[in-house]
């Protein structure tokens, strides 16, 4: 009885170590995001290749990115890379996963800087 005791315990603690760790997870520290040049080019602009990754210990959802000023004479996946004025969504709102990356191509010089600007984390 009592190892079940302290196992029950110790699980009721881990669970508010790691919900204490994804509530703590501030925009700056979320997301990973990597550029890189790739040797193609749309309509005589160099393309880039964009690596978002999710460095959160809970997914999230409605990610979205800084894109003010952002021009692009190419965009491979509006699902993926949804731009609305001075926001872009990402994947439609749906959740990137723990460690999970997502990619996307655009075309411009010079490349652009892109920033998180909110997403939702969904710890359950």
């Amino acid at each position: 009885m009592a190892s079940i005791f302290k196992l029950l315990s110790l699980i009721l603690f881990l669970g508010l170590v790691f919900q204490g760790v994804a509530a703590n997870c501030p925009i700056e520290g979320r997301f990973s995001i990597s550029q890189s040049q790739t040797p193609d080019w749309a309509h005589g602009m160099p393309q880039w290749k964009v690596k978002v990754t999710n460095k959160c210990a809970c997914a999230q959802s409605q990610v979205k990115l800084n894109c003010s000023e952002f021009q692009t004479n190419f965009v491979e996946n509006p699902s993926i890379l949804n731009i609305s004025g001075n926001v872009c969504l990402l994947k439609n709102g749906l959740p990137i996963g723990i460690g999970e990356t997502v990619e996307f191509l655009y075309a411009w010089l010079p490349k652009f800087p892109f920033q998180p600007i909110s997403s939702i984390g969904d710890c359950n």
